[in-house]
């Protein structure tokens, strides 16, 4: 049987090298064999070597049916033959040995590792199990509380659309008063007449409430503006700020109560102008005056 190597060294590169290192009287090793043939590895060249000895029997006893052809040979040479052969049987059951006890060791050590690593492997897949319950559970929590903010910023859409309802209903009712107010005023006009300067005061007066009240009126509307696009505002931020959708709801509806808050001191401040206007012109004076004012307010 014929080993070759990809590298190059050959069975009878091995068989020559051996059999020279049999003839000078040296037992053939593989580091003998190489250092020879002057190349090859040990995994090429062992198993080329084991080879050589394995026929080493065969070539000692000669082909079946032929004369034995050692003994033509000396004693001493003979003997030493046979001493050399048994002694490479010996080194080769024990290096055989060797190997199989070294093969049943890497063996135990690589089952060892073997079982730490699938202990380890199994107690990773544990905390993975356990981590991703955790995270299912608090992306179960947080599409909860994302239902709860989008319930909440429905609600809070609801009254703000109701409150532009309701200012839009109060602008409408006093467009109407302001109508009337301005039949009333040009029935009365003749008789302002006679009172030019004291009118002209008045008026001087009431262009400056005029223009207080439609300042803060449009400041009122700003602030209702400002709150519609805040809710806008908040509704494209409540995908990425879930988060924070509660607190932001919270000052929504401060803003509302404020903006409540302020409507109601602006209609204390325009029943008291108009009771003060009251208070100060003549009776015929009284219904223009009051117009007046709540034209004033509406602009």
């Amino acid at each position: 049987m014929q080993v070759k190597s990809p590298r190059g060294v050959q069975q009878t590169d091995v068989n020559g090298a051996a059999d020279e290192l049999l003839s000078e009287q040296l037992k053939p090793t593989i580091e003998r064999v190489r250092m020879k043939l002057g190349r090859g590895s040990p995994n090429t060249v062992g198993p080329m070597l084991e080879v050589w000895f394995s026929s080493l029997g065969e070539r000692l006893r000669g082909p079946t049916g032929e004369s034995d052809k050692t003994s033509e040979l000396p004693a001493t040479v003979q003997v030493a033959m046979k001493t050399l052969w048994k002694s490479a049987l010996q080194e080769a059951h024990s290096t055989f040995e060797a190997s199989k006890a070294d093969f049943a060791n890497t063996a135990s050590q690589q089952e060892q590792q073997m079982t730490t690593v699938l202990a380890e492997i199994e107690a990773e897949r544990g905390a993975f199990t356990q981590k991703a319950s955790e995270l299912k559970q608090a992306l179960d929590a947080l599409e909860l509380k994302h239902a709860e903010t989008q319930g909440q910023a429905h609600k809070l859409q609801m009254h703000v659309n109701k409150k532009d309802e309701e200012l839009t209903s109060s602008r409408l009712a006093l467009q109407q008063q302001v109508a009337q107010g301005n039949e009333e005023r040009r029935r009365h006009d003749a008789q302002l007449l006679a009172h030019s300067a004291e009118i002209q005061a008045l008026q001087a007066q009431y262009v400056s409430s005029e223009r207080r009240l439609m300042a803060e009126i449009d400041r009122e509307r700003q602030q209702v503006k400002k709150l519609q696009a805040e809710v806008e505002i908040e509704k494209k931020k409540q995908i990425r700020h879930q988060s924070e959708a509660l607190e932001v709801a919270g000052n929504l509806t401060k803003q509302l109560h404020e903006l409540r808050m302020q409507n109601t001191q602006l209609s204390e401040r325009a029943s008291g102008y108009l009771a003060r206007i009251n208070d100060m012109q003549p009776k015929k004076l009284k219904s223009a005056a009051k117009n007046k004012a709540v034209r004033s307010v509406i602009g």
